[in-house]
């Protein structure tokens, strides 16, 4: 599978059940035949969930535990802290997710729901949290500007 590079942001619904559908956005990145299944973490910083490809999830964990000695009693109450956090969920042949209820109540994902990607995951969003967290334009062009410009080397 090439690299993915999710980009934009969708509109959605989830039901009842906690189902809910992949953007076909997002289902054409990966390839309109995936059949495989998704990571949904819960994000330790925002109240919204994070999406992941399995290759995708492999960097992330690798990169965790490489940093971490599970023989520290602090660093393994966090790992295990860490391996709660997150499901491994098959995509339905319709392109759905069926989410725990939990995980959607602890981030109050409610029904409509707002998903963005950023780069090599998606994020799910209840749609209020999302408009109350979206970084207004002015501080982003400031931040863009802080991190990313006025550096001679950057080419980009």
């Amino acid at each position: 599978m090439d690299v993915v590079d999710f980009s934009n942001k969708y509109t959605g619904t989830v039901d009842d059940k906690g189902r809910v559908v992949i953007p076909s956005a997002f289902k054409k990145e990966v390839g309109e035949s995936y059949d495989g299944y998704f990571i949904v973490e819960k994000d330790p910083f925002e109240k919204c969930l994070n999406i992941y490809l399995p290759e995708q999830w492999e960097m992330r964990t690798e990169s965790i535990r490489n940093r971490l000695n599970i023989n520290d009693p602090v660093q393994s109450r966090f790992l295990d802290k860490f391996y709660q956090t997150f499901v491994k969920l098959p995509m339905s042949d319709k392109g759905r997710l069926n989410i725990p209820n939990l995980m959607l109540n602890e981030k109050g994902i409610k029904k409509d729901v707002v998903f963005t990607g950023q780069g090599i995951r998606i994020r799910l969003w209840d749609v209020e949290e999302y408009e109350k967290s979206l970084m207004p334009e002015d501080e982003f062009s400031e931040t863009f500007k802080k991190l990313l410009g006025g550096d001679s080397t950057s080419q980009y």
